[in-house]
C-alpha cells in the first residue's frame, strides 16, 4: 500500500504565492515604511526647539508642526522624514501675490530649520532630526516588523479570497 497525499488548491496557493510580491511592494512596504517613521517622527517633534514667545516674524511650534513623512519621488518604495516648507501657492499668499519665492518673516515658514539642527557660526546647533534616529531606529524597526507581518497576513488572506472568487 502506498502512502498517497491528495492535495486540492495547491495551483491556486502557487498563483497567490506568485501575485503576492507585487502586491506588498505597493502597499505593505511603503506602509510599513511609514509606521516606523512614524516612531521617529514623534520623538523628532519632542525633541525640536520651540520659541518661547513669537518674535522676527516666528511663532512658536513652526518647525515642530513642520516635521512630516514624506513618499519618495525618487525610489518607489522610499519614505523620508523632513521638515516641510510652505509651497509656493502658501508663499505667494503671504507676500500678497507677489511672485517672489521668498517669505523669510512668513511666521507659518520653517525654512530655517537647517539652522536649528546644525547651528551656524553665530548660533550652537540644537539637532532634534539626528538624535531621534539615533534614539528610536531600533523601536522603528520593530515597528516595521509588527506592521509588515499583519499587512503581510492580511493582503495573503485577500489575494486568496479574490484568486477563489474568480476560479468560482
Amino acid at each position: 500500500m502506498a502512502d498517497e497525499i491528495n492535495v486540492l488548491g495547491l495551483k491556486e496557493i502557487q498563483s497567490t504565492l506568485n501575485k503576492l510580491p507585487a502586491r506588498l511592494g505597493e502597499k505593505v512596504v511603503r506602509a510599513a515604511l511609514r509606521a516606523g517613521a512614524q516612531v521617529i517622527r514623534k520623538d523628532a517633534q519632542a525633541r525640536a526647539p520651540v520659541l518661547k514667545k513669537p518674535k522676527y516674524g516666528r511663532k512658536p511650534g513652526t518647525v515642530k508642526k513642520a516635521i512630516t513623512i514624506r513618499r519618495s519621488k525618487r525610489d518607489k518604495f522610499g519614505v523620508y522624514l523632513t521638515v516641510k516648507g510652505l509651497s509656493a501657492k502658501q508663499i505667494k499668499a503671504f507676500k500678497g501675490g507677489k511672485a517672489s519665492k521668498s517669505a523669510a518673516y512668513n511666521p507659518d515658514d520653517p525654512w530655517y530649520w537647517h539652522f536649528l539642527e546644525f547651528g551656524t557660526a553665530n548660533m550652537p546647533a540644537h539637532p532634534f532630526l539626528r538624535p531621534a534616529f539615533e534614539a528610536q531606529k531600533f523601536a522603528a524597526l520593530r515597528k516595521f516588523e509588527e506592521y509588515a507581518k499583519r499587512r503581510i497576513v492580511r493582503e495573503a488572506e485577500k489575494l486568496a479570497r479574490e484568486q477563489g472568487s474568480k476560479a468560482a
